[in-house]
């Protein structure tokens, strides 16, 4: 109705203004324009106003003004600015069209120019001075970061003007070529006189037109006259080479980024030929530009045009032709051919020894522009004595590892812990907290409403937009514990939401800000607001909360109706004046809309604090003008920038683009979005780093400093998967420091790799518990391993740290290389090679059931390292999987079980596990153990499916089916004479032991 309505009035405005043009009366002329401008100004108001409103609600007017003001005022400037140099340049052309086109055409590029680059302006303005700088031309970092790319928008925006007032300056000689035409029909066509020759006029010719200049007759008295007629296209032309002039003269600091030599940033060609034939040029370039506005240059030209090639549409070209060559032959010589020419004679022969510093100025600035400068390398002299005594030191961190992959755990939590078709759960998310006397992992996962998922025929208008507004409540499950039946422990399930510690109580469960909530609701209306079902009914609520913009009055139904595109907004009865209409519900819009400026990561976290939920999501402030540093691309990485992968459902199939081509990344800022009321906080963890200082003076009150986040929440915040897998992609090369070993990429790194959900690839950053050397008990750590450059083995592992005052400490761990350490895809290697363990996954897969290969995580232990691969088993009718096998390596020796403690007490003894002791590590025991019975029936059950496999393979099926009833019975004894937490049924595999060397 809005559009409809919109349409009529501009409508009756252009009819207006048709009717008054045909009757030649002003009156209805100005009526019609008036409308039509009455009409677009009161809705770009209206939208205007819903955009300060929504500023307004979330406390950051200051911020709201501050940057429209900056763009209106960078836009006025710009605008007057373009729009008068235009008119200079154009002022002497005759033809009024020809001096006012430009001239608006200029005033209107200035104003979208200063509009949309006003934070490139203001970043300029507001720059702060750093210490470091570039090793070639000594300016500072901060000269590239805010400066250059100010100067780099200036120069467009003057190329853009110039090429507007040679385009007007050309059509006004054009034209006044024709009219020249029109007068001596024959002068086209005439040869052109000798030099010095004047052409006299006929007797009969009038005295004005014989006085008229004549190019075409180019005598001593003419060529002033000529040249006054190209003045336009002469000043247009020395704008153009001026501007020529100034970007050749900052195309020297863009050498901080060439790709011509052995890497990015100038290489000794760049800096001893490159550099200065930029400089040549530039000097020529401004030399060309100021003699072109010198009368005397101008009337030179004209006569060598009117000489050299005739009169008319041909001078035009060959007056702008000398000035071009003068500038393009230098720099087509000294910026491309001489290079080559050097680079191929003298640096190509001797390269490493020439480009040697300039290798060691990319890596050093590279690894600061990455934070790859701080990073902490240690030698991890990998043991391979694992104990008893070992496991119990680090019962604590063992008891948090985890067992649950999130891809399985995500449809576990969808089948049991969605509830209704209108909730999901869209991402498990990793944490930690602490729960009674432990520091526990956990998996997480909001629960979220999506009113689509609603029947059809129920998705209408008051249903999307009054009742159902929110979603309720999470589900929280041990990353590392799993029930009997090979299900999820949850600390947190159900509606209401249930709790197994007060630690994990939540008081406001209600989401109605979400990283899957979109389009507008209103809450506190007339329709009272689904809370959530109980049993065969459902319980409803009133918002309590601050959120969202009240809509008390006509106007703001009309302009919420109109803003978010609902004429039923505006003519219901169900809003009242308490009512308050929620929009930018997802999470990374709303803060993107506050925070334009940072780059935002692909995957916000549910953090449950204080009884409320909070999201936690982590920003970058990125930038392409790092001096002499790579960009983040690579092969690998544009691998992984595509969509995520079916069934993903940690979203860790790749990245967005919002570090695509960066060569500068911090991870300065964690925005923090309450669930409940929509409230934004933006808190900076690295008040060092420049640009986020810059924004700090822009907008003032913004950007809180770390100490004022609730410590409830610090205690949850983690170094981000995607900043650890950029810094990791870039250190697998950026390691080496050596200029001579980069030069020749000797100990080039690579991802490890992993079978995972029986596909290859690269290992995704993931977070463990470990207790780094020094520290007293597990912390929170994400770790990226690598290997050799197409190699298996492990050589290190990278580590961003989380908790307390660790958080953002990066470490670098590299195996010793006279060690050989077991790479993860080697693990997996190894399991597919297992006799028995790889004949039980193949008869799982082919009686109809999805073998689902987890992760295989790297768990440093003291000085040693633990694989451990979970593997579930999910049959085709069911829509979840279930644990069924922990698979444990240290060193060559491998052990499974139903799990971790059973796997580990088998890679310990090297036997079938024995009970689990009263005392010390669960599952671990403090001696021997005496084995009794059991162990007899667990030799006859492992000879019983050994019997069983080997009859299958020679397709005896009679004596197989006997061999597996066999197993069946024995296994059935040995359950009965065990702890039932501690023995798989048939179906869910017996516990073996395999010497894998």
């Amino acid at each position: 109705m809005y559009v409809l309505f919109i349409l009529v009035l501009l409508g009756a405005g252009a009819a207006l203004i048709a009717w008054g043009m045909w009757m030649r009366r002003r009156l209805p002329v100005a009526a019609g324009a008036l409308l039509a401008a009455g009409t677009l100004a009161f809705f770009g108001f209206l939208s205007f106003w819903g955009e300060y409103l929504w500023f307004a609600e979330l406390g950051y007017t200051a911020r709201f003004w501050k940057a429209t003001l900056a763009r209106l005022l960078s836009a006025l400037v710009a605008a007057s600015l373009g729009g008068l140099l235009v008119f200079l340049l154009t002022r002497p052309a005759r033809s009024p069209g020809a001096r006012r086109v430009p001239t608006l055409l200029g005033a209107a590029l200035g104003a979208l120019w200063g509009f949309f680059g006003w934070e490139v302006i203001l970043r300029f303005l507001a720059q702060v001075p750093t210490a470091q700088r570039d090793p070639i031309l000594g300016r500072s970092t901060s000269f590239y970061l805010f400066s250059l790319p100010f100067y780099d928008a200036v120069t467009f925006l003057l190329w853009a003007l110039a090429l507007f007032a040679l385009a007007g300056a050309a059509v006004d000689a054009g034209l006044a070529s024709a009219r020249r035409t029109a007068r001596h029909p024959t002068a086209e066509h005439a040869a052109a006189p000798p030099a010095g020759h004047v052409t006299r006029p006929p007797a009969d010719l009038p005295a004005e037109r014989a006085a008229a200049p004549n190019i075409v007759a180019p005598a001593a008295d003419a060529a002033p006259a000529g040249a006054a007629r190209y003045r336009a296209v002469f000043f247009s032309l020395g704008a153009l080479a001026l501007v020529v002039a100034w970007g050749r003269w900052l195309a020297a600091y863009h050498l901080m980024y060439s790709s011509s030599g052995v890497v990015v940033g100038p290489g000794w060609t760049d800096v001893h030929v490159r550099l200065p034939a930029t400089r040549i040029v530039a000097v020529i370039a401004a030399l060309v530009g100021i003699a072109l506005f010198l009368p005397p240059v101008q009337r030179a030209l004209c006569r060598a045009a009117a000489v050299e090639r005739g009169a008319g549409r041909r001078a035009l070209a060959w007056l702008v032709a000398p000035p071009a060559l003068l500038v393009a032959v230098p720099w087509a010589l000294g910026m491309h051919a001489l290079p080559a020419l050097v680079q191929w004679l003298k640096v190509v022969p001797n390269e490493l020894a020439l480009e040697r510093p300039y290798l060691a100025h990319n890596i050093a600035f590279t690894r600061a522009g990455f934070r790859l400068h701080d990073v902490e390398v240690t030698e991890f002299p990998v043991s391979d004595r694992l104990t008893r005594e070992t496991l119990a030191n680090n019962r604590d961190l063992l008891a948090e590892v985890r067992i649950w992959d999130p891809r399985a755990l995500d449809a576990v939590i969808q089948q049991f812990q969605a509830i209704r078709l209108y909730y999901e759960m869209p991402g498990i998310d990793i944490d930690r907290y602490a729960v009674g006397d432990r520091y526990r992992q956990v998996m997480l996962a909001p629960r979220e409403l999506n009113a689509e998922n609603l029947p059809r025929d129920h998705q209408t208008f008051v249903n999307r937009r009054f009742k159902y507004t929110h979603g309720y409540g999470v589900a929280m499950a041990s990353a590392h514990d799993f029930t009997r039946d090979g299900q999820p422990n949850l600390l947190v399930k159900d509606i209401p939401p249930v709790s197994a510690s007060p630690e994990l109580a939540i008081e406001r469960p209600e989401i109605y800000y979400g990283e899957t909530t979109h389009g507008y609701v209103v809450a506190n209306s007339r329709e009272p607001e689904f809370d959530y079902p109980s049993g065969s009914e459902n319980v409803y609520t009133r918002y309590a909360g601050t959120g969202g913009i009240a809509l008390d009055g006509l106007f703001r139904k009309l302009l919420f109706g109109w803003k978010l595109g609902g004429t039923s907004l505006l003519v219901s009865g169900i809003p009242t004046d308490d009512s308050r209409v929620m929009f930018r519900r997802e999470v990374r819009e709303r803060v993107g809309a506050i925070a334009p400026f940072l780059a935002l990561d692909r995957d916000p976290y549910i953090v449950v604090a204080g009884g409320r939920l909070h999201w936690i999501l982590d920003a970058y402030t990125t930038s392409s003008y790092y001096p002499y540093s790579e960009s983040f691309f690579s092969a690998e990485g544009a691998g992984m920038s595509g969509a995520r992968a079916p069934g993903d459902a940690g979203g860790r199939a790749g990245f967005t683009h919002h570090l695509r081509r960066a060569n500068y990344v911090r991870n300065s800022v964690k925005a923090v979005v309450d669930a409940y009321d929509g409230s934004v906080r933006l808190y900076v963890f690295e008040p060092e780093d420049p640009i986020v200082q810059v924004y700090s003076r822009i907008f003032p009150g913004l950007l809180l400093p770390r100490e004022e986040m609730p410590a409830e929440l610090r205690a949850h915040v983690r170094y981000p998967e995607d900043f650890l897998l950029a810094q990791g992609l870039v250190y697998a090369k950026y390691h080496m420091k050596d200029p001579e070993v980069f030069y020749n990429q000797e100990d080039l790194w690579a991802r490890a790799t992993e079978k995972y959900y029986d596909e290859v690839q690269p290992v995704e950053p993931y977070y463990v518990m470990w207790r780094p050397p020094g520290e007293g008990r597990p912390e929170f750590t994400q770790i990226l391993p690598f290997t050799p450059k197409d190699r298996q083995v492990l050589i290190g592992w990278l580590a961003g740290m989380s908790d307390g005052d660790n958080y953002g400490r990066m470490l670098a761990y590299k195996f010793p290389k006279d060690t050989r350490v077991l790479g993860t895809q080697q693990m997996d290697t190894k399991i597919d090679q297992d006799p028995v363990l790889s004949a039980q996954l193949s008869l799982w897969s082919q009686r109809g059931q999805k073998v689902i290969r987890g992760n295989a995580l790297v768990i440093p232990v003291e000085d040693t390292l633990l694989y451990v691969e979970p593997i579930f088993l999910q049959a085709d009718t069911a829509a979840y999987p279930e644990l069924r096998v922990v698979v444990v390596m240290h060193g060559d020796r491998m052990s499974y079980a139903s799990s971790l403690d059973a796997a580990l007490r088998g890679l310990i003894e090297g036997g079938p596990p024995p009970e689990p002791a009263a005392a010390g590590l669960p599952g671990v025991p403090e001696g021997p153990g005496a084995r009794g019975a059991t162990d007899a029936l667990a030799q006859r059950a492992n000879d019983a499916l050994a019997s069983y496999l080997r009859l299958l393979g020679e397709r005896r099926f009679h004596e197989a089916a006997a061999s597996l009833e066999a197993l069946s019975r024995t296994l059935e004894a040995l359950q009965g004479s065990r702890s039932a937490d501690r023995v798989f049924p048939l179906a869910s595999f017996g516990c073996t032991l395999r010497d894998v060397r």
